[in-house]
């Protein structure tokens, strides 16, 4: 007991002492020149921008972005990291129109060219058809069933018996 009222004592005299101190002046304002924002682009994404577009902007990495959408953010990226340096084909107003269309060895190139339409000049369903199925007995016995079609337009065929009554 008498060790916590000495703890006690010894608490309460260096509580009392305060020391005083005169507040520090604050730092001087410092106006800092306005600095670029770091670019957070590899090295080979300045040396070969298209490759990086390409890269960023693929299905796979874009997942469910729209191709313009990552266009705009990927042509911007690269127009403030690289400047003057920036190909004009890859500037962020010149992507209106812009699609990857098949090389047809396999690949995908980048074209801003207005889409081809043409119209195809085929039918648009297939033809309509009449088909029967007929019994076949085989020449060991067994039953097979020989489906025959014929367009549902056009004259029927003229096979088979027929059976005129009246007139031609």
């Amino acid at each position: 007991m008498l060790v916590t009222v000495f703890a006690a004592l010894m608490l309460q005299q260096a509580a009392g002492t305060i020391a005083w101190d005169t507040p520090a002046a604050p730092p001087p304002a410092v106006t800092e020149a306005a600095t670029p924002p770091v670019s957070t682009l590899p090295d080979w994404a300045r040396a070969d921008p298209y490759a990086w577009e390409r890269a960023q902007c693929s299905p796979m990495i874009r997942k469910d972005a729209s191709m313009e959408a990552c266009q705009v953010r990927v042509r911007t990226e690269l127009a403030s990291a690289l400047g003057d340096q920036l190909p004009a084909r890859l500037a962020p107003d010149k992507i209106e129109g812009c699609r990857q269309v098949s090389n047809g060895a396999g690949g995908y190139v980048l074209t801003c060219a207005p889409v081809e339409r043409t119209l195809n000049s085929g039918p648009a369903a297939p033809a309509a058809e009449i088909c029967d199925e007929r019994p076949v007995r085989n020449a060991n016995g067994a039953v097979t069933f020989n489906r025959e079609c014929r367009p549902a337009t056009g004259a029927p065929a003229d096979r088979g018996l027929k059976l005129r009554l009246s007139g031609d």
